[in-house]
C-alpha cells in the first residue's frame, strides 16, 4: 500500500510510525528541505523536495496514480485544499484527508464531501476559558 503526505511537520512525524506499521510505503512532499532530511533520517520514508509551483509533477513523481492514501497536512489551508481536491477528483485516490485550520473552510469543504480534519477553535477557546476561570 502506498501513502503520500503533503507537509512535513509534527503531525506527519507522529503519523509515519503508525502508517509504516500498518504496511504503508510513505512518500512525503514538502518545500522545507531540513524537515525532510530529519524525517528521512528517522523513518523509512521517501522524501521529495517540492519547491516549484508545478505541484502536479511532484504528485506524479510521488506515485499518486497508484496511491491508496493521500494526506494534505501542511500549514497552508489553500494548498492543502488544492492538492486534496486534485487527489480526489483528478487522480481518484481512495482515501484523501485534508487538514484545514480555518473553521469556515472546514465547514464548507466538509459539507461537499471532503474528508476534513482540523482543530475547531470554539472548543479550544472554551478550554482556555475554563483554565483561566477559577
Amino acid at each position: 500500500m502506498e501513502a503520500i503526505i503533503f507537509g512535513c511537520g509534527t503531525l506527519t512525524t507522529l503519523l509515519v510510525p503508525q502508517l509504516t506499521e500498518d504496511g504503508y510505503s510513505i512518500t512525503v512532499l514538502d518545500s522545507h528541505q531540513e524537515c525532510l532530511e530529519v524525517l528521512a533520517a528517522q523513518a523509512p520514508v521517501k522524501v521529495i523536495l517540492a519547491n516549484e509551483p508545478l505541484m502536479r509533477d511532484y504528485l506524479h513523481e510521488a506515485g499518486v496514480e497508484t496511491s491508496e492514501l493521500f494526506m494534505a497536512l501542511s500549514d497552508d489551508d489553500h494548498q492543502n485544499l488544492l492538492l486534496a481536491q486534485a487527489a480526489t477528483h483528478l487522480f481518484n485516490v481512495g482515501t484523501v484527508v485534508c487538514r484545514l485550520d480555518h473553521p469556515q473552510l472546514q465547514e464548507t469543504f466538509a459539507e461537499i464531501g471532503l474528508n476534513v480534519v482540523g482543530a475547531p477553535l470554539a472548543p479550544l477557546a472554551l478550554e482556555i476559558q475554563k483554565a483561566i476561570v477559577r
